[in-house]
């Protein structure tokens, strides 16, 4: 008996995983594979009562070794349009390094993640029913934070 409940459990975790696997792949199979010397990185966020109510923050970078300043990265950052299929993801090239400030340290290089400081757009749609897919350089990282709208709503002052 104790072998057929295992059989059972060992065949819908198998299921459930396999499932879970092939809904992964159709929600990301119209996008391209990474192009040499890129990588694909997949934001899947949670389903919400309103996205609306969310934004989307990315920071694309790496962890650098670097002295007390203010790092940054700087790159090109284009919204693509998927052809015959109206989705959009991002690609992210010329990655450089960017201004930094130049004060005088005295203590030693630590390891941080340093991003590509956004000019513009810092704050993406949410979007729940569609993947965001963005392609980096190899050796770069997509990390998130999720913004949440307040119940409150202020009134401006009129002067």
């Amino acid at each position: 008996m104790l072998h057929k409940i295992i059989l059972v459990l060992t065949i819908m975790i198998t299921a459930s995983s396999t499932h879970a696997e092939s809904t992964e792949k159709e929600t990301i199979q119209m996008f391209p594979q990474a192009k040499e010397g890129f990588i694909r990185h997949v934001i899947e966020v949670p389903k919400t009562d309103n996205d609306y109510h969310h934004k989307i923050e990315l920071l694309i970078g790496k962890i650098m070794i670097v002295d007390c300043n203010k790092h940054s990265l700087r790159g090109k950052i284009e919204n693509v349009t998927l052809k015959g299929w109206g989705y959009t993801y991002i690609e992210v090239s010329n990655i450089q390094n960017g201004p930094s400030t130049l004060m005088a340290c005295h203590k030693e290089k630590t390891e941080k993640f340093i991003h590509i400081a956004s000019g513009q757009e810092p704050l993406r749609r949410y979007n729940s029913r569609s993947p965001i897919v963005i392609y980096t350089p190899e050796g770069y990282e997509v990390r998130y934070r999720i913004w949440d709208a307040s119940n409150t709503i202020q009134h401006a002052q009129q002067r």
